[in-house]
């Protein structure tokens, strides 16, 4: 079996050797709790929940390596909760023979793309247009049969795509010589213009996500060998989102002037200028522990606007799924955000109070729904789309989530989402129902990214 199986296999008797330690410390401290009331050592916590992060993404990624390799009858996400289940997935792999899903292996290069930030600009345009042009090939490679696979997945396996190029400039550790790296930035400024390889080339862009399909190995394409462009056509930029910098009025922290001042005064602009009412917005979560006798009321439907169809373009695939994503900001507020687009900031100290989503347009038999882990009250119950779920107003921060789908049409379909979390960074990418995020740590969630794709 291949280097990717043989890596999940050592990490999987690293979790192993670890298990009688960490199992012996639980038991003792589960002892003493009982009996005297003493507090779980916090090294313990901590050991505790790196031990779950490492577990989730083994899971994750011995889910995506069986569907590279086609492994029929690997069971869902929800049914994987222990490493004798990992393994069982590792040993169906191994019995598959290797039978590469093309599709997926493609897909791996458009979602590393896809992961990309610049480290300075948010919002840099030609990696924004570059990015467009990127979902629309993947959409189309989705919604293809390997009879029919666009020009762009054969250059994409055999590492002879620019977007192949493109990445070895940013891989950590790739070892590139001097000649050789001249001619793949010419190359990649050629295929994606210059500004974006000049970019790429001194070190600003990085992956802001764990994408946990299997990498290829990256083949530069020849001196001689024209360089191929993506096929998709071009589609209409991306929405305006809100700066993920914002300046709050009264606030004591220093802030640096950026490229957006101007929609930062425009937000501040719309701040209320009357004093806000004492009563906060919150959902009331069946599970809170707080006294019943706070004052709560629900908060008011989210007002969606209306989003128009994205077509891909391509005769007879259909509609790309849109997404509405409303968050609620610590003061800042509500804020509208599209599928693929980060919601929230990112390390401003601003915790997410609340979210809702919707599907737009709407797609007959398929639904959503989700759930939030909310300070000092848990998990609060699923609701439907379309709802709040959270506490808008209150002071209280989300700390992880959990989505998916519903309906006739959910097993043709899959949702996927990644969370930012305060002095962790960009978590995994999660999906259908695992849950993202830290219960119980005091980190707050500052800002999500959901896309539904279809399967």
């Amino acid at each position: 079996m291949n280097a990717d199986h043989q890596q999940l296999q050592q990490q999987l008797n690293h979790l192993k050797q670890r298990l009688p330690g960490l199992s012996s410390r639980l038991s003792q401290a589960a002892v003493e709790l009982k009996e005297a009331g003493v507090p779980v050592d916090e090294r313990l916590s901590e050991q505790l929940i790196a031990y779950r992060q490492e577990f989730a993404g083994l899971k994750s990624r011995a889910i995506e390596l069986a569907k590279t390799y086609s492994v029929p009858g690997v069971v869902a996400p929800t049914q994987i909760s222990s490493l004798h289940d990992i393994q069982g997935v590792l040993q169906a792999i191994a019995r598959s023979g290797g039978e590469v899903n093309e599709s997926q292996k493609a897909l791996y290069y458009i979602d590393r793309f896809l992961s990309l930030t610049h480290r300075e600009q948010p919002h840099f345009a030609p990696l924004e247009e570059a990015k467009v042009k990127a979902r629309e090939l993947r959409h189309i490679i989705l919604n293809s049969s390997p009879s029919n696979f666009p020009p762009d997945v054969p250059a994409l396996l055999s590492g002879q795509h620019p977007c192949c190029a493109f990445l070895s400039l940013i891989e950590p550790g790739a070892n590139i010589a001097d000649d050789e790296w001249e001619r793949v930035v010419d190359l990649c400024g050629r295929a994606f213009g210059k500004p974006l390889a000049l970019a790429a080339s001194r070190g600003k862009l990085q992956f802001s996500g764990t994408v946990t399909a299997p990498a290829p190995t990256v083949t530069a394409p020849a001196p001689t060998a024209p360089a191929p462009t993506v096929t998709a056509p071009t589609a209409p930029p991306p929405p305006r989102r809100s700066p993920e910098m914002v300046v709050i009025a009264g606030s004591d922290e220093s802030v640096e002037p950026t490229d957006t001042e101007a929609e930062v005064e425009r937000l501040l602009s719309q701040q209320p200028s009357s004093p806000p009412s004492n009563l906060p917005d919150v959902i009331i979560l069946p599970s809170s522990d707080e006294s019943p006798s706070r004052s709560q009321i629900a908060p008011p439907a989210p007002n969606f606007a209306p989003t128009p169809a994205k077509m891909s373009g391509l005769s007879g695939v259909g509609i790309e799924v849109g997404l509405n994503v409303l968050v609620h900001i610590e003061r800042v507020g509500d804020h509208q955000f599209h599928e693929h687009e980060f919601a929230g900031t990112r390390g401003k100290a601003l915790r997410l109070e609340a979210f809702a989503l919707e599907i737009k347009p709407p797609i007959p038999g398929l639904g959503i729904r989700y759930l939030a882990h909310i300070q000092g009250s848990g998990d609060t119950p699923w609701v439907t789309e379309g709802e709040w779920v959270g506490a808008r107003g209150s002071g209280l921060r989300i700390e992880g989530l959990a989505i998916e789908l519903m309906g006739p049409e959910a097993p043709n379909y899959s949702v996927y989402y990644k969370a930012h979390i305060e002095r962790v960074g960009d978590t995994q990418e999660f999906s259908n129902g695992q849950f993202c995020g830290r219960r119980g740590s005091g980190m707050r969630v500052e800002g999500i990214e959901i896309h539904i794709d279809r399967n």
